[in-house]
């Protein structure tokens, strides 16, 4: 098995997602959008304009929102991507900025939380409510009531029609999807690592001009707390999407 991981931020690799993958012995490509490189390799190479020659793709998060497509051009070709996965029935997997643009695909807006929300970002280890349709989904079927699990974003979407919504949270209501049988898109960071976390702490403390700190405080009680069960839920999930195919 061959997945493509489209990775929007060099801070935000594929951690579990691809740990796990490389476990069952599938291989992977990385594409580093914003630069444009084959990670691997290191040589020039863009988003692919169709899925010949891999069997599932992982849209990583990122910084950017989607409604900034100019600029950055890589959105609208991992849009147009997206569609080309689902359309011939390969797995896609959405992880927060890549649940936006996998809604966006298939035609739902994507905006600031807000705009529409009383709150401007989620950010932490916080509690999903699983959808009841999550009960007989092949991924989600026995996942734990009020698994806490990573969130670090300010933006949302709405839901494109057809779905099925597999998560919610009263202040950010989408939280996971699916769109027929293999395409699914997830708000929180399933792929999250303990040297991914520490990464973002020294970012959260730069971005809000606090001492690390501050922030290590409020996120490594967390850590202890939810990061084991998050990552076992990932690792469960990835084996069974990648099963999809």
């Amino acid at each position: 098995m061959h997945i493509l991981y489209l990775v929007n931020a060099l801070d935000s690799p594929p951690g579990v997602l691809l740990d796990e993958a490389a476990r069952t012995g599938a291989s992977a490509t990385q594409i580093d959008t914003v630069n444009g490189r084959d990670m691997g390799s290191g040589d020039a190479r863009g988003v692919p304009e169709a899925a010949d020659g891999f069997d599932a793709l992982v849209v990583l998060g990122g910084v950017m929102g989607v409604y900034e497509a100019d600029r950055y051009s890589f959105i609208e070709e991992s849009k147009r991507l997206v569609r080309r996965f689902h359309e011939t029935e390969k797995p896609v997997m959405g992880v927060c900025l890549g649940s936006q643009i996998v809604a966006s695909a298939f035609g739902a807006p994507v905006y600031k939380m807000s705009e529409k929300l009383e709150a401007d970002e989620e950010w932490g280890f916080v509690p999903q409510t699983w959808e009841a349709a999550a009960a007989s989904d092949k991924l989600l079927h026995d996942a734990a009531p009020g698994l806490r699990t990573m969130h670090w974003h300010g933006d949302t979407f709405d839901l494109p029609d057809g779905v099925t919504r597999l998560a919610t949270r009263d202040i950010c209501p989408n939280q996971a999807f699916r769109l027929g049988e293999r395409t699914y898109a997830f708000q929180f960071h399933l792929e999250v690592t303990r040297e991914i976390l520490d990464g973002w702490t020294n970012l959260r403390a730069k971005a809000l001009d606090l001492p690390r700190a501050e922030i290590e405080k409020l996120i490594e009680p967390q850590i202890e707390a939810s990061l084991a069960a998050q990552e076992d839920f990932a690792r469960r999930t990835m084996r069974r999407w990648m099963a999809l195919a």
